[in-house]
């Protein structure tokens, strides 16, 4: 397994000798692109624009990737006031993945176990990462091995360790991941992540979000949710998870995580989540 190592702090301000490589998007006054970074290929965002709360939003991004150092969490190389330098990570995301169909029980288990090492890690940092979703996990070499999970996009992060959050009092995040008290503001809570959690393995099982009416069940309006996939020793995690009261979803991201091992002995896919 190829684990990147940081540069050390003391370079994590000099971004030199990149050669872009290729454009990915550009979205929101941030590009997006392929590069080459001291003999290695990276992912590299750049801020294009000179709007003033975009640039704090840039710097608190950073920010917070700077304090991470896990090999599930894809690593921040170097940034600049105007560029982040990632490892490129080869492989698609968990999305593109859970498009072509839904996963087996073992590769959902395998794939939802590496989340939440990784989330382990962000919590046990004071992160709350906000954003967990299909399209933030990258999937090394195209494995749905929990080792190849590899963790992104902390633009919408809350960190305890900062001063001042920038997104405070916002709404924002992806609706049909989100948690209802994200919905309503509540920033900080890692809980929150853990209902995330619930939904990517439930859109990993079923190929689709528990909820069709996202916004409906934020607000309270609906409560239709899907029928609960895969075996039935995965249901009373997903249905804890999946609660609108943080107090009756998991405790913590690791006891979630020795849940789900629970759920996979019970099913003889130990493997699938050691």
């Amino acid at each position: 397994m190829d684990c990147v190592q940081q540069v050390p702090d003391s370079q994590l301000t000099e971004a030199r000798s990149l050669e872009p490589l290729r454009v990915l998007a550009v979205r929101g006054g941030i590009q997006s692109e392929v590069g080459e970074w001291r003999g290695r290929e990276v992912f590299v965002k750049t801020l294009l624009t000179d709007d003033p709360q975009a640039a704090l939003r840039f710097e608190h991004e950073g920010q917070i990737a700077a304090g991470l150092d896990h090999p599930l969490v894809v690593p921040l190389l170097a940034r600049t006031r105007a560029q982040l330098i990632f490892p490129f990570v080869p492989g698609p995301t968990l999305r593109e993945r859970v498009e072509q169909g839904p996963l087996s029980p073992a590769e959902a288990l395998g794939v939802t176990c590496g989340v939440l090492g990784a989330v382990t890690h962000l919590h046990a940092r004071g992160v709350t990462h906000h954003d967990l979703k299909p399209e933030n996990v990258l999937l090394a070499g195209g494995s749905l091995r929990g080792e190849c999970v590899r963790l992104v996009d902390f633009g919408m992060s809350h960190s305890q360790a900062l001063p001042h959050d920038i997104h405070g009092g916002t709404r924002m995040g992806t609706p049909h991941f989100m948690a209802p008290e994200q919905f309503q503001g509540v920033r900080g809570d890692p809980r929150s992540d853990l209902y995330s959690v619930g939904v990517l393995l439930f859109d990993c099982l079923a190929g689709h979000p528990p909820y069709e009416d996202a916004l409906g069940w934020l607000v309270g309006l609906c409560d239709d949710c899907a029928p609960l996939p895969g075996p039935p020793e995965l249901h009373p995690i997903l249905q804890a998870a999946l609660s609108r009261d943080p107090a009756e979803r998991p405790g913590s991201a690791a006891e979630m995580r020795a849940a789900l091992r629970g759920a996979a002995r019970a099913l003889g896919l130990e493997a699938a989540c050691p």
